[in-house]
């Protein structure tokens, strides 16, 4: 998704998907690896996107991991910003 493309996102929000919500949040970045807004969600949301095999669920939720820079663990979306920054700039290196 193109950084102007969250200009209306909510810096925390929800997505629905399949009748269920998963929390969001809208992060700015500004690390070396990383700049900008991204949209990251919850672990919980990646594994409904997914079947057993690793294939999208459907077409929906194709077009939903494509919206999703990064998962976190489900305890972790709380957290301060600088934390979830903290926790990407890891996995990212």
């Amino acid at each position: 998704m193109r950084h102007d493309d969250l200009d209306d996102v909510e810096d925390i929000g929800l997505l629905r998907f399949e009748g269920e919500d998963y929390p969001t949040r809208l992060i700015a970045f500004d690390l070396p690896e990383i700049s900008g807004k991204h949209l990251i969600s919850v672990d919980s949301l990646d594994v409904a996107l997914m079947t057993k095999d690793g294939c999208y669920v459907s077409e929906e939720a194709r077009a939903v991991d494509e919206k999703i820079f990064v998962y976190v663990p489900d305890k972790m979306i709380d957290a301060e910003e600088n934390t979830l920054i903290q926790y990407v700039k890891e996995m990212v290196a």
